[in-house]
């Protein structure tokens, strides 16, 4: 139904794409969109005075106004970044450079991180003295409630959980963790496989950060956004600064804007926010995300019924009892070289990722060295659920 407004099929007839989780295609109506705006209407933005300027600063700001109306807040507490780990980056900088955190402070991570949500935490923490836990998951891939308690200490600062896997692509109910914190408790949310996947509200969640990319929603690379609630905006001073983020600038010194200008460095990807603006439209116009939830719900239905088919031979490491994305982990039992089974898949023009796609901690949690992961999206049907189960059944 909608794999015709994506010109990589028609010119790549052969290709089965389900590494959609990794990075997402991009439908014409973005592709025209963003030709249009670089062929008539691109210039640098902030301060210039003439149309083209003008003009490509009206498109920067009309893309965050469409942010906000997708995760439900306000244009001013929108960031740009180049994507969510940059995104995470920044805050944790961010949250040290302002003394938010501290020595013998303690930042509080979900086990089934992706590193790019426990990386920046670890060097920082080399440097600046403070902790970071790590609370379990337990045998059903759910929180471990009674380690989340007895790790959420007075000392923890700051909370930082995804909000879906990108391995056990279970949805989690994130407002639960919220509800548990103090009011003091930075809380962040990595919505890098939900965002894309189904409607996201921010003031449901209550969470003081949320961060996604533009590139897992049929935008184009080095957009990702990150929401700032209002007062932290106030209260954080980014590590980065260059033109942009200051009022004024002498030899002594230096005086911060006080919005979100202040966390934008640089000229920033302005062609990148319209593709997002481009993207975010084209979602409108085929009913917003609930059609694409509503697909990717169809999606799981068919891997559901294929799996169960081969439950002898494919073993499903994650729950499948559960509100999910139309993403499947799995691992063929006699065959554990993942690279062989990707160079099997990419020899028959259908790809997958293989590997512990950067979440090796949750792995080792599972004693797997890693698994084999199809996604699939709004372009992906039913035939493509068929091909993918063709394969999966001549390998085992």
């Amino acid at each position: 139904m909608f794999k015709k407004d994506f010109p990589i099929f028609e010119n790549n007839p052969w290709l089965l794409f389900l590494d959609n989780a990794a990075s997402t295609q991009k439908p014409q109506y973005v592709i025209d969109g963003v030709s249009e705006f670089v062929a008539s209407s691109y210039a640098n933005i902030h301060r210039g005075l003439y149309s083209l300027s003008e003009k490509s600063e009206e498109a920067y700001h009309h893309s965050k106004e469409l942010v906000a109306e997708l995760i439900n807040c306000k244009a001013s507490e929108i960031i740009y970044s180049y994507n969510s780990t940059y995104g995470i980056n920044l805050i944790a900088q961010s949250l040290v450079v302002s003394d938010i955190i501290t020595n013998w402070d303690t930042v509080l991570l979900w086990i089934r991180e992706h590193h790019a949500n426990i990386l920046p935490r670890q060097i920082l923490a080399e440097r600046k003295g403070f902790n970071i836990e790590f609370f379990t998951i337990t045998d059903d891939y759910e929180i471990d409630r009674n380690d989340f308690d007895q790790k959420y200490t007075d000392k923890v600062k700051v909370v930082s959980v995804s909000q879906v896997s990108n391995v056990t692509w279970k949805i989690y109910d994130v407002k639960k963790i919220q509800s548990k914190l103090r009011e003091d408790t930075f809380f962040l949310v990595d919505g890098s496989q939900s965002v894309p996947n189904f409607p996201v509200d921010v003031q449901d969640i209550g969470c003081d950060c949320l961060v996604f990319t533009g590139h897992k929603m049929m935008a184009y690379t080095g957009i990702g956004v990150v929401y700032l609630k209002k007062e932290w905006i106030r209260k954080l001073v980014p590590m980065i600064r260059w033109w942009g983020t200051i009022e004024d600038v002498s030899t002594e010194g230096h005086i911060l804007a006080t919005n979100v200008d202040k966390f934008e460095a640089g000229t920033p990807n302005i062609i990148g926010a319209v593709s997002l603006a481009k993207a975010i439209e084209y979602i409108k116009s085929i009913w917003w995300m609930e059609k694409i939830w509503e697909h990717e719900q169809n999606l799981v239905k068919l891997c559901l019924e294929g799996f169960a088919k081969l439950q002898d031979k494919v073993e499903i490491l994650w729950p499948l009892d559960s509100d999910r994305v139309a993403v499947f982990s799995f691992i063929l039992p006699n065959n554990t070289n993942f690279n062989n089974i990707g160079e099997t898949f990419a020899e028959q023009n259908i790809a997958i990722r293989c590997g512990g796609h950067c979440a090796y901690p949750l792995h080792k949690r599972f004693n797997k060295s890693g698994t084999c992961r199809m996604s699939g999206y709004i372009y992906n049907d039913e035939a493509d659920i068929d091909k993918f189960f063709e394969l999966v059944r001549r390998i085992v």
